[in-house]
Parts: structure tokens; sequence; C-alpha cells
């Protein structure tokens, strides 16, 4: 049986720490997808992190096909790993893992578990703004490969931070299945997509989060943020890379990835 509260007791030091641990001990490694979401549950109830949001990930058919899934995931978002579009960071190239374009959005209404299930409408109407967003990826610990799915899903869902543009109420003057992306890299273009990489249209994602955690008596609140999946990536990046996603008339987001 895994020891949830140890777990992300560690899990949540080393990712304050930015330090990239060899291991866990036994008992804090999950086994299944049940001990993992145990475990993700203990670090929303982590004292030293605060919950604003979520991420949704594997949100194409290549990405599940490569994880051996057949759904999307999902994971939260916490404010200490949230930075606005310039954000250089100081540290952390130990567990920087790559890169996603996300169209992002921050929520205006509730959408709570009794309404479930939603449809695209009704995640869509829940919209305050809508973001361009560089999701970041990382690791807590380097075994964590061999644990496939629920060593991800216990390791903040392998977030490692989030960078976020102007957001946008007019959002919805955008055709968001054609809407192109491009991912940048110290200059240079190295990938270009749209909207419908991310199910066939961002708001998909929202309403799929909306009723997923709804399963779990979970709600979606005003004032949360939602990266919606990746639009591009995972891109490999190197430590010290300047990083533009760039959204077109939605706009533009940039960061500095961590030193060595």
């Amino acid at each position: 049986m895994v020891d949830a509260a140890w777990a992300a007791s560690i899990l949540v030091e080393s990712h304050l720490k930015n330090e990239l641990l060899d291991d866990l001990p036994a008992d804090c490694k999950a086994t299944s997808v049940e001990e993992a979401l145990e475990i993700q549950i203990a670090i929303l109830n982590h004292p030293d992190v605060q919950h604003v949001g979520w991420k949704v990930a594997l949100t194409n058919k290549a990405g599940q096909i490569n994880a051996g899934v057949t759904e999307p995931s999902y994971g939260p978002l916490f404010e200490q790993f949230i930075h606005q579009s310039g954000h250089a960071f100081a540290n952390g190239a130990a567990c920087l893992g790559g890169i996603e374009c996300e169209f992002a959005v921050r929520l205006g209404k509730d959408l709570p578990a009794s309404g479930a299930p939603y449809t695209m409408e009704q995640g869509a109407d829940a919209i305050a703004t809508m973001h361009p967003a560089i999701e970041i990826t990382g690791m807590r610990f380097k075994t964590r490969p061999t644990l496939g799915r629920p060593g991800s899903t216990m390791d903040f869902s392998g977030n490692f931070a989030c960078i976020f543009g102007e957001g946008r109420s007019d959002w919805h003057t955008f055709d968001l299945p054609n809407h192109g992306v491009k991912h940048i890299v110290d200059g240079t273009v190295v990938a270009k997509s749209t909207g419908a990489f991310v199910l066939g249209n961002p708001l998909n994602s929202i309403c799929w989060l909306a009723n997923k955690l709804a399963t779990r008596g979970m709600s979606l609140k005003a004032g949360d943020w939602i990266i919606t999946g990746a639009a591009t990536g995972p891109i490999p990046v190197d430590p010290g890379a300047e990083v533009v996603a760039d959204f077109g008339e939605l706009g533009q987001v940039k960061s500095t990835m961590p030193q060595k």
C-alpha cells in the first residue's frame, strides 16, 4: 500500500527546491492509477502549495498510443509553478523535460460536479479569458519512467511550470480548430500546428475535464486555470533556451529555460 502523505511531502519539497531525486522510498511509489490519484489528492491538500487549476494531457491519438492509453489524462496546477510571459528561470535544469504550446483558459463560472455531463458549449460558456501558454514538463525522481502512467500521474502529471501570456475575452472570434500555433526555440521555428491537434478543438478539453473530475465528485471553479493540452509538443529543449509560443492574433508567450 502506498504512503500517499509521505510521497506527497517528498514530491512537493523536491518540486519547490527544483531537485531531481535519484529515487523514492518503495512505499511512496504508485503501482496503479488508484494509488497515483491518492498521492495527487495528498499533494492537493499539502499546505506548501496552492491549487489554482488543472492541466489536460494526451489530447491527441499519437500521444495516447505512445503512452498506452485510450483517453486524455489530467493533473493539478499550483500557484508556485505559474509565471507570466517573459519569466526567466534561475535553476531547475536537472528537472527540465520538454515544452508544449497550449491554449489556456481562465474560468469565469463554476462547473460543479452536480451539473455533469457537460457539453462543449457549456464548457465554453464558463470561460472568461483565453491565453497563449507554454507548459514546461519535468520530473522529480529519476526512476519515474519505470512506473509508467502512475508515475507521471503522481508526479504533478509531469508538470514543471506554466507560462501564461495576456488573456483575451473576445476569444470567441477565433476559429480554434484552424487557429495556427508556432513553437520557436532560440529564434528558429521548430513546430507548427493548429487547435485541431487538441481533441479536435481545445474547447473539448474543458468539458472532458469537467466530466472526468465529476466522476470523482470534484468541480471546476471560477478563477481556475486550465491548460488544454499540447497543440505542439512535447519538444525537447536545452537549458537556457529562449522559447516563444506564437498564437498569432491570440498573442505570444515567452520564457527562458533554466540554466545549468
